[in-house]
């Protein structure tokens, strides 16, 4: 919410500053303010006859004429607007170029809650190891070739993506695939940890404007290789519990 009500006061603020560049540009085109001498208007004084003047010959000497006082204040205003343009177009760029706020991650032992809350009795049935194997393959290899890290990042986790997809398990209406593939992951005894990490860059990549980098790749590898040493050890297991009960 705190986050939401300061974007709300900077866009208030820019606009306001903008709005403030407007009125003065509309000022500045209407000329600089001129100022005339005091106009007095006294009542005309009683007409006396006088005799006629004698005329004079020649030309009439001219009659002061009163000047008008300019004061030139158009280099103020344009420089007040180009002032509220700069600040307006500096708070404008700090607002686009401010970091989103790190991605908060549920614990991935959650992930399934949606689930058992809908079906209880009906856990579904588990992940069919073969295809989350090779989903985490593909994986591996999109993360072993020359790629950008960002594309190589977000083009891994489809591979996992996917691999959940065939794995038989249902994906739920609400679910995203992200989520889905996590809760995949979360059904055998793999590690968490692991998955946890890969998830993790996976959404830095995918929603953040962060910069991604070699390293990332290089802990998404290793996060991948990790899953699938766990995943076989972790599908063993389950196997050989199948087969207890069965006997």
């Amino acid at each position: 919410m705190t986050t939401k009500t300061d974007g709300r006061r900077r866009w208030t603020l820019a606009v306001g500053v903008v709005l403030a560049a407007v009125v003065l540009v509309a000022v500045a085109f209407q000329g600089a303010p001129r100022f005339s001498g005091p106009r007095m208007f006294l009542p005309p004084a009683p007409v006396r006859s006088q005799a006629p003047a004698p005329q004079q010959s020649g030309t009439p000497e001219p009659r002061g004429v009163p000047h008008e006082v300019r004061i030139d204040l158009s280099w103020l205003l344009v420089a007040l607007v180009i002032l509220a343009v700069v600040i307006g177009l500096a708070l404008l760029w700090r607002l686009r170029r401010r970091a989103a706020p790190p991605l908060e991650l549920p614990p991935l032992d959650t992930v399934g809650v949606a689930e058992t809350s809908e079906t209880h009795a009906d856990q579904g049935p588990e992940p069919e190891p073969e295809q989350v194997r090779r989903g985490l393959e593909r994986a591996a290899e999109v993360l072993a070739e020359p790629r950008e890290p960002r594309d190589a990042i977000e083009a891994a986790w489809v591979g996992l993506e996917e691999g959940a997809a065939d794995s038989g398990v249902r994906r739920l209406p609400a679910e995203t695939p992200a989520e889905f593939a996590a809760r995949v992951v979360a059904r055998v005894a793999a590690d968490r940890n692991a998955a946890s990490r890969f998830l993790a860059l996976y959404l830095r990549a995918r929603f953040s404007s962060a910069p991604v980098t070699a390293a990332d790749v290089a802990a998404a590898r290793a996060a991948v290789e990790a899953l699938r040493g766990s995943w076989s050890v972790g599908s063993a297991a389950g196997s050989r519990a199948r087969d207890g009960g069965r006997g």
